[in-house]
């Protein structure tokens, strides 16, 4: 199948079931930092498309998840710069993982990230916010520059793994106390997203991961039964 034809599939599903073209309901964003007015930006794009599509009440679960996943991915993006631009400019390219992470999270928690969203902008690297209509629902896809750490891999992995079992994130609340909340990759991410997913009616296997060919790609999938069907 060519891809017209995949695109006027795709274009005659979203118009037959909703009355709507697949552009009217698909975006890109480019993100250097969550504080300038984008992410206003795409709160109200997202109210638009699930206004459109009838679920206004989805407005606020989907924000929080794609925000959630933007966070992390601004972290990763900064981390990069950090690596890339502060410590070998620097010198201390050779400084243990443990010390270099822990200025990066003092960096991050003394100027909120402002340094590293400056670096962003002159060097034209950002985190790529994409929603798109196909033809089973709707796809969000994150996007950053680099992958995760092995550490970083094998905390997502074995949290995505944990969170299957999970229907609230109280259990969380006692790993902060019990657990080291200072290691890299710690936090509620993860786990929320599962959590909210399932709220949803969703499942895990909506939300996926991938790091390869440099670059690390969050997606959400939104299928059609999410949605309510327009009214003849």
């Amino acid at each position: 199948m060519s891809i017209f034809s995949i695109l006027n599939r795709d274009k005659n599903i979203w118009e037959k079931r909703f009355s709507l073209k697949p552009e009217d309901i698909s975006f890109e964003l480019c993100f250097y930092d969550l504080y300038s007015g984008d992410e206003k930006k795409l709160l109200a794009r997202l109210r638009d498309v699930l206004q459109k599509l009838n679920r206004p009440d989805l407005s606020g679960p989907i924000y929080l998840i794609v925000r959630e996943l933007l966070t992390n991915s601004l972290k990763a993006l900064y981390k990069r710069i950090y690596l890339e631009y502060f410590l070998a400019e620097m010198g201390f390219s050779d400084l243990p993982y443990e010390d270099w992470l822990a200025i990066f999270k003092t960096e991050i928690d003394t100027h909120m990230a402002e340094n590293f969203a400056n670096i962003c902008r002159q060097k034209n690297v950002f985190v790529k916010f994409n929603m798109k209509a196909i033809s089973t629902g709707l796809m969000i896809e994150i996007e950053n520059e680099g992958i995760p750490s092995e550490v970083e891999w094998q905390r997502l992995q074995r949290s995505m793994k944990q969170s299957k079992d999970y229907s609230n994130l109280g259990y969380l609340f006692e790993d902060e106390i019990e657990g080291d909340n200072q290691q890299e990759g710690a936090g509620i991410g993860v786990p929320l997203i599962s959590v909210m997913l399932k709220n949803m009616n969703l499942s895990q296997s909506d939300f996926q991961v991938i790091a390869e060919n440099g670059r690390t790609v969050a997606k959400l999938f939104f299928p059609f039964s999410l949605f309510t069907k327009k009214d003849n």
